[in-house]
């Protein structure tokens, strides 16, 4: 049982040690006077008695405000798929942004307009006047 018990104990060190490394490679502050803390129980020679992970402080999030319109004298067309990914990001950002523009979807065997635009397949187009 002793045996189980060291090697329960050196588990939970490595898994400890991995869990810090992480947090801090990922931005997170390690403290000792922590909420969340993780105690393992060891021998007092032992370097890791205590491991303490804890985030950075978190600051109330700001209300998104829209900024103000932005209209062009000629309004850009964007060309997109309803059910592309990358279609989708581009409109949020266009939407985030406020600017307003024309939309064309294309159909899902729609091949030659994509084509005839850019010269193959693909999408979103996005054609400033």
């Amino acid at each position: 049982t002793n045996k189980i018990n060291r090697t329960k104990r050196m588990k939970l060190l490595i898994v400890s040690s991995l869990a810090m490394m992480v947090s801090n490679a990922a931005g997170f502050a390690p403290s000792s006077s922590s909420s969340s803390s993780i105690n393992v129980r060891s021998s007092p020679s032992s370097p890791m008695s205590k491991v303490a992970l804890s985030m950075s402080t978190v600051s109330e999030a700001k209300p998104f405000a829209k900024g103000p319109r932005i209209i062009l004298n000629q309004l850009p067309v964007l060309y997109v798929y309803d059910h592309c990914p990358f279609c989708v990001r581009v409109r949020l950002a266009l939407g985030a942004k406020n600017i307003k523009h024309l939309i064309h979807f294309f159909a899902n065997d729609d091949i030659a307009t994509p084509t005839n635009l850019v010269g193959k397949k693909i999408a979103p187009i996005f054609e400033l006047p």
